[in-house]
């Protein structure tokens, strides 16, 4: 939202008047001081007159708190609605009329200048306060979720939660969110795992889920969303439409361009460690968060991220030291709780074998 731009006050009449007001003026409160300062530096100061500022607020530390008090609020303009704006300077007009009697009983210049922003801040503490009290109060209430709950799983562990709106989030092993739910927005971030999302519709109220540097926004739909360190995408961020349509976004990076894409049901981004989007890949609905019914599938994978995908659901037996047999790789798609026939079916699709190794199960380039 554009805020309200402050009018130039460059009179050197109004500076002088602002100056007796500010710092000669013993009955002016410390509110007062601190909006007229406000008011002075957006429109720039003098060496002179940022000195005077300087000496100003190291007079009391009640002098430092009232300015940040004010420009907090200054600056909580920008997320207040146009039409909440217009009813605090309604207020603020009609208690101006008192304070602008006031500084004409005290003989203080009233300039087309300073009458520009005595409405703003009425240069009356009580009249800014109570402004600024509605506006940090709606920023306070907007702030505010009306939610907030972490969902975890432990490794070989899956989890079905239902959030208040009605959408539901699908847990993978090892899986950790924070939902978040606010009056005007839904957040969830996914910390680590992957989780699939069943969204409930509210174009008034959109679900937007931070992995990394990526951001998935949606207003009503089912996908998934991977960030993983080990196994299949370590390191990357991945987007799986199963229904519906979302929108993924990029954070900015250093010297590039921020990207986003929007998927459909059947489409798939991945984000890489790097935080930039990669080309939209087809992939089966139906092909989409497969570990929901105890699968993993390999495309094109090393032997060493399939055992570390393995490793994810549980304690494994086989081990590759051979950085060659680390290296093949294969396709398929596998039960992640049944290891020994993954491991048994290796020699049938690449040139190695199964050799014992005490307690474990070696993989080793064949004969």
């Amino acid at each position: 939202m554009e805020r309200p731009h402050l009018p130039e006050t460059t009179d050197a009449a109004v500076d002088a008047a602002v100056d007796a007001a500010v710092d000669a003026d013993a009955d002016a409160d410390i509110e007062t001081q601190a909006a007229s300062w406000l008011v002075r530096r957006q429109n720039g100061l003098s060496a002179r007159d940022e000195a005077h500022w300087q000496a100003w607020l190291a007079r009391s530390p009640a002098h430092r708190r009232a300015y940040e008090q004010i420009d907090e609020i200054w600056q909580a303009l920008d997320h207040v609605p146009q039409q909440d704006l217009a009813r605090y300077r309604a207020e603020i007009a009609r208690s101006s009329a008192t304070a602008r009697q006031a500084d004409g009983a005290r003989g203080v210049l009233a300039s087309p200048g300073r009458r520009a922003f005595m409405p703003r801040f009425a240069l009356a503490g009580t009249a800014f306060a109570a402004a600024g009290a509605g506006v940090i109060g709606w920023e306070y209430w907007q702030r505010t979720p009306t939610f907030s709950e972490s969902f975890t799983t432990r490794r070989g562990e899956l989890q079905t939660v239902s959030l208040p709106d009605g959408s539901t989030i699908e847990l993978d092993t090892d899986t950790h969110v924070e939902a978040r739910l606010f009056r005007h927005r839904r957040e969830v971030r996914l910390v680590r795992g992957q989780a699939m999302f069943a969204v409930q519709s509210d174009p008034g109220c959109p679900f937007n889920v931070l992995a990394r540097s990526v951001t998935v926004t949606v207003v009503g739909t089912r996908f998934s969303v991977r960030c993983t360190e080990t196994g299949l995408e370590h390191g990357n961020v991945r987007v799986e439409v199963e229904e519906g349509r979302v929108r993924v976004a990029s954070a900015p990076q250093p010297d590039t361009v921020p990207r986003s894409v929007e998927l459909a049901a059947g489409q798939a981004v991945t984000s890489g460690a790097d935080g930039l989007l990669g080309e939209i890949e087809p992939i089966a609905p139906t092909a989409v968060a497969v570990w929901r019914q105890g699968r993993v599938a390999f495309n094109d994978t090393t032997v060493l991220r399939a055992l570390q995908e393995f490793a994810r659901y549980g304690a494994i037996n086989v081990v590759v030291d051979d950085p060659v047999v680390a290296q093949m790789r294969l396709t398929g798609s596998f039960d992640v709780h049944q290891l020994d026939r993954f491991a048994h079916a290796l020699p049938r699709v690449l040139p190695v074998r199964l050799r014992a190794r005490g307690n474990l199960v070696e993989v080793v380039r064949a004969a």
